[in-house]
């Protein structure tokens, strides 16, 4: 906070174009001054934390609100692993059941990513670079005896071992 106050002083002392802090108000055209009054508020407040909820006392209790909150870092880590390593882009449908499909997807991604990691002890980012690993077999004709030779990629060792962990791999 003593930043912020600091920042707010220098600010006032030095005016810049568009330039605006936190404690820091207008007093007429172009000049800025030091809001006291929220300074004082800001003190009394520090220390203090409070939760809004829409939730009414007799579903959740004090407790339960504050437990729930707790928690709130388990789902935002869930969307962090959702947006980065499932790669999900922001979605252009304009009709509910595209919508609703989409996300669904984007859950079902979810779930299965948090499968992998409880089941294997690995990350999803770890799972998803071994299986990048596995190139897609391919098709060669040869020209001169005209046979077909398929190649069939090898999966490597950990990526094997964690398949079998699921039951994905006879």
């Amino acid at each position: 906070m003593e930043k912020q106050i600091l920042k707010a002083k220098q600010l006032v002392d030095n005016p810049a174009k568009g330039r605006k802090a936190k404690f820091t108000k207008s007093s007429g055209s172009n000049t800025l001054e030091i809001n006291q009054k929220l300074i004082d508020k800001t003190q009394k407040l520090l220390g203090i934390k409070g939760y809004y909820t829409d939730l009414d006392e007799a579903i959740a209790n004090n407790e339960t609100i504050i437990d729930r909150y707790h928690e709130l870092y388990r789902i935002e880590q869930n969307f962090r692993i959702a947006k980065s390593d499932l790669q999900t882009r922001p979605i252009f449908h304009f009709k509910e059941d595209p919508i609703k499909l989409h996300l669904l997807i984007c859950f079902i991604s979810l779930v299965v990513a948090k499968h992998i990691e409880l089941s294997s002890n690995i990350s999803i980012k770890e799972f998803i670079k071994e299986c990048k690993k596995v190139v897609t077999s391919g098709r060669l004709l040869d020209k001169i005896t005209n046979k077909e030779l398929i190649l069939k990629p090898e999966i490597p060792q950990d990526l094997t071992q964690i398949i079998h962990e699921f039951f994905l791999l006879t």
